[in-house]
């Protein structure tokens, strides 16, 4: 499949940058690129960095992995974006990070949607005078809170100034230009970590008990879908009753717990359908379904068509 670098086995598969470029590709025709480089065109050789708008891209995209980190930035529209454990909504003064460890989608893109995108893998700004614990710190923000900042009119217009710094810097590809852009681009991580704290000194107030638990459920979810199912076992690991954990999930999420097992466990299946090269069998037992048949149950009832309907219609 094109685009796709094999990763730990055959049948795990993650998207490098220019895939991920072609992949968002919409295939209605070309349309005019107003930022960053033009997808249509002859793409970068380097695989470590890309700036580039969603001009011209999809309304909506099944479940991928990438093995780079992207940075997005809504200038307009809005669209519904699922990262990792959590779903949100994209909106206009909004950026949000998406990482390589993340299963990620979005769907219900507004016609006027307009964003800014840098994809980069971590080791473009490796070569840097920042230290490394300093870059990771950078990247990987807390699990337990959605990947997605709102910023106020200041924030936004020195996050919007360097994607446009860093954009023209590229664009002129001057002496130096790369690591004018490994800065630029750490500058522009330190101002979203600016932005992350700022939002969790405006939350504290929702960073209670209830908070803490279903922010540790979704995580245990995310790390034992593969084999934990019962919302009884996960309020177990938890040492709370079930009901009190079905309770606060859904007075924090207003889903049930159950449905956030479900829907985890649904969007790795439609990814593995998509991108393994294992038999509708072998992907039920990945997922530790006791039959396929009963997979395929499960699976119709979220999307509305068999595994292998899905499967041909995603080759």
């Amino acid at each position: 499949m094109t685009g796709f670098i094999s990763i730990m086995s055959k049948d795990t598969a993650r998207l490098d940058i220019n895939g991920s470029i072609r992949y968002f590709l919409s295939t209605a025709g070309q349309a005019p690129q107003s930022f960053g480089i033009d997808k249509y065109g002859e793409l970068p050789p380097s695989h470590d960095f890309a700036i580039l708008s969603n001009e011209g891209g999809v309304k909506s995209s099944q479940p991928i992995r990438t093995d780079h980190f992207a940075l997005i930035l809504c200038i307009r529209g809005h669209c519904s974006k699922t990262v990792g454990p959590h779903t949100f909504q994209v909106i206009p003064q909004s950026i949000h990070i998406v990482s390589p460890r993340d299963l990620h989608s979005f769907e219900n893109a507004s016609d006027d949607l307009l964003l800014y995108m840098i994809l980069f893998r971590d080791a473009f700004i490796a070569n840097t005078f920042i230290k490394e614990h300093i870059l990771d710190a950078l990247l990987e923000l807390p699990s337990e809170h959605p990947p997605v900042y709102h910023l106020d009119d200041n924030e936004f217009k020195v996050i919007r100034g360097l994607f446009k710094k860093i954009a023209q810097e590229y664009q002129r590809a001057h002496l130096f230009y790369l690591q004018v852009v490994r800065l630029l681009v750490v500058e522009l991580l330190f101002e979203v970590n600016r932005s992350h704290e700022r939002a969790l000194q405006q939350t504290v107030g929702r960073t209670g008990r209830k908070f803490q638990l279903v922010a540790a459920f979704k995580k245990l979810v995310e790390e034992h879908f593969h084999t934990v199912r019962t919302v009884q076992q996960y309020a177990d690991m938890l040492h709370v009753s079930a009901n009190h954990l079905g309770e606060q999930v859904k007075e924090e999420t207003g889903e049930n717990a159950l449905t956030i097992i479900h829907k985890r466990i649904f969007l790795e299946a439609q990814y593995l359908l998509r991108t393994s090269s294992c038999s509708i069998k072998e992907i039920a037992e990945q997922l530790s379904f006791d039959t396929s048949s009963h997979f395929s149950r499960f699976f119709k009832h979220f999307a509305g068509l068999s595994p292998s309907a899905y499967k041909a219609d995603n080759k």
